[in-house]
């Protein structure tokens, strides 16, 4: 499981806030956000906010998506000694705060967040092994977990589950952006898209 974002232009929605693009300029957007299973690329939640800061989101979001997991009768995976095992879930550095790997710790979750953004051509941090240091804080706990070979693999799994899903709705399929205008209607259309989306995947 794991959680992404990607802001849609519009430019006559009174809603819609000026947020930043992946082409470095600024358009007036709405905030769309999935959850997808790692297995199938089945989105197993969907919101949409006008925040243009994601700090706020992670936790809504994963908790709508343990909410959708329990109305289906999806059991939690489980230890052999029937112990609930914390669900993985990756999150980019946009989400990242204190209070967020805390709460989706305590939510059942196991986050994977980004603690900043990584260079192009830089080399990549070498692995690390054990458990960080005991004064450590979370920003660096977090940045500990990443240099692990599971939080390496685990990270690394955005680039074939996440992001292939928001490459089928925009470039496959051809949805760049909303017809309907006002947060509410948005965040409707948006959850009929991901509905389409999941019934293709089936």
């Amino acid at each position: 499981m794991a959680l992404f974002y990607r802001s849609v232009p519009n430019f006559t929605d009174p809603e819609a806030k000026i947020m930043k693009q992946s082409n470095k300029g600024f358009d007036y957007s709405f905030n769309a956000q999935a959850v997808v299973d790692a297995e199938n690329q089945i989105i197993v939640s969907a919101e949409v906010t006008n925040a243009a800061n994601d700090k706020q989101q992670g936790v809504p979001l994963g908790q709508a998506a343990l909410d959708n997991l329990d109305a289906e009768g999806i059991e939690r995976p489980k230890a052999a000694d029937g112990t609930p095992v914390p669900i993985p879930n990756t999150l980019d550095n946009g989400y990242f705060s204190e209070e967020a790997v805390e709460e989706l710790g305590r939510m059942g979750m196991d986050p994977h967040i980004a603690t900043g953004r990584q260079k192009h051509n830089e080399a990549p941090s070498p692995l690390v092994e054990g458990a960080p240091p005991a004064d450590a804080s979370v920003k660096e706990q977090m940045r500990h977990k990443l240099r692990t070979a599971t939080g390496k693999l685990l990270y690394a799994a955005r680039k074939h589950i996440i992001e292939p899903v928001f490459g089928q709705i925009k470039s496959a399929r051809g949805i760049r952006g909303f017809l309907l205008r006002g947060l509410e209607k948005v965040s409707a259309e948006w959850q009929l898209i991901c509905l389409t989306h999941n019934l293709l995947k089936m």
